[in-house]
């Protein structure tokens, strides 16, 4: 599960993506959609029905229907601090 809140400077970049996700080759496709999980945390398989091809429209519905929101950059920068205290601490505590 990746995340649902992001800023709107993110949903640009993950819009512009999604668009070139969608005249991509195969290949080229992959590799938008590791960037899309790496980079922004964000997996195409948490929104989309599967089967079903998920581009820009179908953000914008999301972000319509409230399943994604959009936060200010402040917010989304504590979020991803805790989110890597967290995980740093999980991994500490493994070893």
């Amino acid at each position: 599960m990746g995340r649902n809140k992001f800023s709107q400077k993110e949903i640009d970049s993950i819009g512009r993506l999604l668009r070139l996700k969608v005249s991509g080759t195969r290949y080229q496709q992959k590799e938008i959609r590791h960037k899309l999980r790496v980079n922004y945390e964000f997996n195409i398989s948490d929104f989309n029905i599967q089967g079903k091809a998920f581009g820009y429209e179908d953000l914008q519905e999301c972000i319509r229907k409230g399943i994604i929101v959009i936060l200010d950059d402040a917010t989304i920068s504590d979020m991803k601090a805790r989110r890597e205290r967290d995980r740093q601490r999980d991994k500490a505590n493994q070893e």
